[in-house]
């Protein structure tokens, strides 16, 4: 399982599922900036560095490989469930943009300045997904759009490296039991294997070390990172080695799992789920 070589034939296909509630205005561990955007922020980053995975050399454009989905999830002032594509670009089938469609059509350029041991450093930086934080967590909602984009994608591509889905939410779900959807997540699969699903719970303020990868539930200190255990998938090998590499220690049995997860958590967290780029034909 999980071994399937991703090409034109055989792309890969990423979901994420973000939590925009208002709670979603407070600010990440160990920063002032607002969850929200810190999220925007990681989520337009991978983006890019998916489509410049894609891309063979800088004279030619990126290929098709990934097909990537961004949902955004909340509730209005009706308390109604809003969950909807926070990407949308030219060539986009449904929820799914593809990486040449993505390099292509990002929402807007902004020009920035970063400090580097040799002074500042000017570069651009593609905007595609924006900060947004109202209402409550319908996440059992964001789930079922998640399940219909990567089940008709299992569809279409029945040999591909079957779909990722990384949730990343601050909170539990108010429209039910989440566990209930993610267990139905992980029995779609592909020739090469189930679905894999990945939750990341964010942090505000000052709070005890992430949580990051565990493999032993009786190691969780609450009800709530206990569930998140149970709706996480296993890490394939090959992610479980990628989070070694970034410094944990990310055990055989090892769940897509984070806790309390502040600004670096979730940089590692986005690097090693998305870890199926080393598997580029």
């Amino acid at each position: 399982m999980y071994t399937q070589r991703v090409d034109r034939a055989t792309p890969s296909c990423l979901i994420f599922l973000v939590d925009q509630s208002a709670s979603m205005y407070d600010p990440m561990a160990g920063t002032d900036t607002p969850k929200s955007v810190v999220v925007a922020e990681q989520l337009n980053s991978t983006v890019m560095e998916l489509i410049q995975r894609c891309s063979k050399s800088h004279t030619e454009p990126p290929r098709p490989y990934f097909a990537v989905s961004v949902v955004g999830y909340r509730t209005d002032h009706a308390a109604n469930a809003v969950v909807e594509a926070c990407i949308n670009v030219p060539g986009q089938q449904g929820d799914l943009a593809w990486t040449t469609d993505l390099a292509q059509h990002p929402l807007r350029i902004e020009e920035r300045t970063r400090q580097t041991s040799d002074g500042p450093l000017s570069y651009r930086m593609p905007i595609w997904v924006e900060p947004l934080n109202e209402g409550g967590t319908p996440m059992c909602a964001a789930m079922d759009r998640a399940g219909r984009i990567a089940h008709s994608w299992i569809q279409t591509y029945p040999q591909s490296f079957p779909p990722i889905v990384i949730n990343l939410t601050d909170g539990e779900s108010t429209d039910g039991d989440a566990a209930t959807w993610a267990e139905r997540l992980k029995k779609l699969s592909s020739d090469d294997g189930p679905l894999l699903m990945f939750n990341i719970m964010l942090a505000t303020g000052s709070v005890l070390a992430p949580a990051m990868f565990p493999n032993d539930i009786n190691q969780l200190p609450d009800r709530f990172a206990r569930q998140l255990f149970t709706m996480s998938s296993e890490l394939p090998e090959f992610m479980r080695a990628a989070a070694v590499r970034q410094g944990y220690q990310a055990e055989p049995g090892a769940r897509g799992m984070s806790m309390n997860a502040d600004f670096r958590a979730v940089v590692s967290f986005l690097n090693v789920g998305t870890s199926v780029g080393h598997l580029l034909r």
